[in-house]
């Protein structure tokens, strides 16, 4: 394994639209006006499913018999540099007063994309000590499966 196809986190950008997209595709979301969320510092997951168990335990047999469930998207959890004039953290810190749907977008290194929308259920400004940063904090509840772009 040479690890040419292997990228790392740097150069992530998190983008936001106001709007939800016409259709759940890639041309759908990339058709929206998009602001890009500044100063980002910790990318979460915002890709896949957690399932619940579903248990049947029948009492004429030992075994107990685990089946999946329900599912959710889970909450994406973001961090950044607190900025009082970036748009796109703008957008997010309104979103999180209210019960609107907002789409994202997640550009990675290599240029792939992944595409999602989530309710703001958390923005907050953290402080710290004295030689820490002030940053956001912002939790997104996921509403829709990620659709994967590849680069």
């Amino acid at each position: 394994m040479s690890g040419e196809n292997v990228t790392t986190v740097a150069g992530t950008e998190l983008w936001v639209a106001t709007a939800l997209p016409a259709t759940y595709t890639e041309a759908g979301y990339e058709a929206l006006a998009w602001k890009k969320v500044g100063e980002v510092t910790d990318v979460p997951s915002v890709l896949g499913r957690t399932y619940n168990t579903s248990t049947h335990a029948p009492v004429d047999k030992a075994q107990q018999i685990e089946k999946k469930g329900s599912y959710k998207l889970g909450s994406a959890d973001w961090k950044m540099g607190w900025d009082e004039n970036d748009e796109g953290q703008k957008i997010c810190f309104a979103a999180s007063l209210d019960y609107d749907v907002l789409s994202f977008k997640v550009v990675k290194q290599n240029g792939s994309k992944r595409y999602f929308t989530a309710q703001v259920s958390k923005f907050t400004e953290d402080q710290g000590t004295v030689d820490s940063n002030v940053v956001g904090a912002m939790s997104l509840l996921r509403q829709t499966d990620t659709i994967r772009s590849a680069a």
